[in-house]
């Protein structure tokens, strides 16, 4: 329950996010006192969830798409208390990829690193259990060929079926492997930005000008564009931004917000931790339609 209260207390802190570079999945935040993201805590997390999935995906692969290398296996996936068990497994593998999921927007601030790695949880497991299903159908009966006509012409479901299946999965693993080292560079450095800022950049007091609903959400999250003006050296300056945030934290023009610039061009905007900010209280009109 405290970790529960404690990961939607970090929920709220980070909400609204602002970003002058980004947009949706791509903003990144780094809460105040924590360090810029690393893989190594959700290895053991990303395991976990994918070996439960592989687990799970052994009835469907197995009884559903042909991969039982003998029937006697088939028939035991395709119990009811295997499918029973399935379903639970289901449902756990489902909380372990959310927890693979909120571990990495606790590390990376970014839920696009966040959906990368739950996916891997997914499709790894899957292409896993998938792999070893059809080497041990394989090897259980050397002498038939493997025909991929053999999905449109077999009376029964053939193992091709199942290969084809995982292969699928095998390229929506790849994908996402290919995207996630840019990922995760991309955002490690955008943490990195907004720590040297905090430390080392200028800070002034801005004041929110513009708030514009770009009718988009991501996820259930409007999605806004903003203007920010502060003051240097007497003269004004103004600071565009992508800003997503919940429907109940919509700030209201007037608010009072924190700008962080450096000698190298770059900008971040935060909330002002010295400063209570007033919400917009209309909130529905910010909430996600469910057509």
């Amino acid at each position: 329950m405290r970790d529960a209260e404690e990961g939607q207390q970090e929920h709220i802190v980070t909400l609204p996010l602002f970003s002058t570079t980004d947009r949706n999945g791509r903003m990144t935040a780094l809460l105040p006192g924590r360090r810029t993201g690393r893989v190594a805590p959700l290895l053991p997390w990303l395991l976990a969830s994918a070996v439960l999935w592989a687990l799970t995906g052994s009835v469907p692969f197995g009884a559903l798409l042909g991969l039982a290398p003998t029937p006697a296996i088939s028939i035991f996936l395709g119990h009811p208390v295997t499918v029973g068990a399935a379903v639970v497994l289901l449902f756990v593998s489902i909380g372990a990829t959310s927890g693979v999921y909120s571990r990495a927007v606790e590390q990376f601030g970014q839920t696009r690193i966040a959906g990368l790695f739950a996916r891997l949880a997914f499709t790894g497991g899957l292409i896993v259990i998938a792999g070893v299903l059809l080497l041990w159908t394989l090897t259980s009966d050397p002498s038939r060929p493997f025909d991929l006509e053999a999905i449109a012409t077999s009376p029964t479901i053939p193992p091709e079926l199942g290969a084809v299946v995982g292969a699928g999965f095998a390229l929506w693993t790849a994908i996402s492997l290919l995207r996630l080292p840019g990922s995760i560079a991309h955002a490690r450095r955008r943490q990195a930005d907004i720590e040297r800022l905090r430390v080392e950049g200028s800070s002034f007091i801005g004041t929110l000008t513009a708030v514009n609903f770009t009718n988009a959400w991501l996820f259930n999250l409007p999605i806004f564009t903003v203007e920010v003006s502060y003051i240097v050296d007497g003269r004004t300056r103004v600071v565009l931004a992508h800003m997503r945030t919940s429907a109940e934290r919509v700030p209201v023009i007037g608010s009072r917000l924190l700008v962080l610039t450096d000698d190298r061009g770059s900008t971040h905007v935060e909330l002002d931790p010295s400063n209570i900010v007033t919400f917009d209280p209309d909130v529905w009109k910010y909430v996600a339609s469910d057509g």
